[in-house]
């Protein structure tokens, strides 16, 4: 009986002495998990990060994808950007935060945000001189898991700052089930109707003098140069492609036109529109208006200034393709 009783009792131990290893390496990755779980949960899916928290959530091994904005919202930094993206950020967060209940094993994914005050170590590090930068940890463990360690960076001149982009490029690079779908702008939905109704309204209501407005042919030439002054000027690129307005330049600055010609910025649609606008005004004015006029040194004042007002425009344009390709050969004035 003796011999039996010790054999008993030794073939618990022996297998609580090989959970031993198991359970000293789970027992960190669980409270670390719990720890950044409870900081997502408190602050609408995202964790705010230090130097130290940054190490800790990123170390390896990982059996969960992070995404880090590492961002500088501070009103001394002017980070137009900065501003831009971080309510697309926080949208895709909070519809993740409702849609990771659902996830399965192995698909879990943080949404962390660094900003520059809390983490200079971590920007010194990795040599930052500009922001916003998007950096996505695939994990090191698990379905999902992979070799790589460095984060991938998401190109914001190719994504843009949308939370569309975003949630397509986090669950398309991390395999993560994130669905994104904007949620419906009461406000502006209520103003639309609103003015839609009013419009209506009013329309029918003195429609005898919109009658005599539409006739006018001043109206449609105005429309017809507008519409084609956008069209030319890569409005229909941006709704294909729909790049991001500006772009975060080097030290801060911002950028409003995207070097090269096959990049695009929404911002330069508005700026070559409004040149070619004012060089077609001032060919207009040249042309058409001028030579009516009677008095001779309001024509010749005229012809002056609107003939400046080309040529300065005209440099303007030159040096917006300077801009967009280098090595352009041509400028005028600029």
């Amino acid at each position: 009986m003796l011999p039996r009783l010790a054999t008993a009792t030794t073939t618990p131990l022996l297998l609580l002495l090989s959970l031993l290893p198991t359970l000293a390496l789970s027992t960190p990755s669980a409270g670390r998990l719990a720890k950044f779980r409870q900081l997502a949960r408190k602050n609408g899916g995202i964790v705010h990060l230090n130097s130290a928290t940054y190490d800790e959530l990123t170390e390896v091994p990982r059996d969960f994808s992070v995404s880090v904005l590492l961002t500088a919202m501070a009103p001394q930094f002017k980070c137009g950007p900065c501003q831009t993206f971080a309510p697309e950020h926080a949208l895709v967060a909070k519809q993740w935060s409702s849609q990771s209940s659902s996830a399965k094993e192995g698909e879990e994914h943080f949404f962390a945000v660094l900003d520059f005050q809390d983490g200079q170590l971590i920007y010194q590090r990795l040599g930052l001189t500009n922001a916003p930068t998007f950096q996505l940890f695939k994990p090191t463990e698990g379905p999902r898991g992979g070799d790589k360690i460095a984060p991938e960076v998401m190109d914001f001149s190719r994504s843009g700052f949308k939370a569309e982009s975003l949630a397509s490029y986090i669950s398309g690079t991390a395999q993560v089930p994130l669905k994104f779908k904007r949620p419906i702008d009461k406000i502006k939905l209520v103003w639309t109707v609103t003015t839609f109704v009013v419009g209506i309204g009013g329309t029918v209501i003195a429609w005898p003098t919109v009658k005599i407005i539409l006739s006018r042919p001043y109206l449609w030439s105005f429309s017809t140069m507008f519409i084609i002054l956008i069209m030319t000027s890569g409005y229909m690129w941006n709704q294909i492609r729909h790049p991001p307005y500006l772009q975060a330049g080097q030290g801060g600055r911002v950028n409003y036109i995207a070097g090269g010609y096959s990049n695009q910025l929404g911002a330069e649609t508005h700026i070559v529109s409004a040149v070619y606008g004012v060089l077609a005004f001032a060919a207009y004015t040249l042309a058409h208006t001028l030579p009516k006029l009677r008095d001779p040194v309001r024509q010749r004042l005229g012809v002056y200034v609107w003939t400046g007002i080309f040529f300065v425009m005209a440099g303007v344009l030159v040096s917006l393709f300077k801009i967009k390709q280098p090595g352009y050969p041509f400028s005028l004035g600029f």
